[in-house]
């Protein structure tokens, strides 16, 4: 039994019904991932989180600027990707 449903627009848009909205955090300018699952199905994961939010999470004296941040995060993807496509 679904828990809301939407109809979709003539330009392919749904609104998503405020019951929906509020039970999964989604404010405006949220995003939406759409993710498929083993069985098929598709399932809708609500992105509400940005670095900026985890800000603080972590307790250090570690003491970064934001550009700082991005860097590491940038060399970190790099070298993942570099892995990836060593294990290839």
């Amino acid at each position: 039994m679904p828990i809301a449903s939407a109809k979709v627009t003539s330009k392919g848009q749904i609104t998503l019904p405020a019951r929906l909205r509020q039970e999964l955090g989604i404010k405006p300018g949220d995003r939406l991932d759409f993710e498929r699952m083993s069985n098929g199905k598709v399932e809708i994961v609500a992105k509400t989180r940005t670095l900026a939010d985890l800000r603080g999470v972590l307790k250090t004296d570690l003491k970064l600027t934001e550009e700082q941040l991005e860097d590491a995060i940038h060399a970190a993807r790099k070298a993942l990707w570099m892995k990836s496509a060593s294990d290839a």
